[in-house]
């Protein structure tokens, strides 16, 4: 789940993008400036990825599953555990925590790239 809402963050902050330079520079700098958050988005997620690789394994860790239905359904809504249904489950933490450390740091690279600037 967490992927998918980085994914749709994504998105609507591309269309976000798209219209502002669309607005004050035109359409080609509209068109450079997707490009240019499409690639950085995919070089950054793998970079972000090697690195958390250091951290944590690709394989994941296998984990006693808890029996409560609440924590259950919160940990299959992060999109952390992989289950085998015998009480077990490999929990696989690895893309969700890069793509989350890339849009900490996009958000504050973005913020830089697109800050407002004032002419007196």
């Amino acid at each position: 789940m967490i992927p998918v809402i980085i994914f749709f963050a994504h998105t609507v902050f591309l269309a976000w993008a798209f219209a502002k330079s669309y607005q004050n520079d035109g359409l080609v700098q509209a068109f450079l400036n997707v490009f240019f958050i499409v690639i950085l988005f995919t070089v950054g997620w793998t970079l972000s990825d090697l690195f958390v690789g250091f951290i944590i394994s690709a394989d994941g860790y296998e984990i006693a599953l808890p029996s409560g239905k609440l924590p259950l359904f919160f940990l299959k809504l992060t999109g952390f555990v992989k289950l085998y249904g015998n009480g077990f489950g490999k929990l696989i933490p690895k893309d969700s925590i890069s793509l989350v450390v890339l849009t900490i740091i996009e958000y504050f690279f973005y913020r830089f790239y697109f800050k407002q600037t004032t002419v007196k």
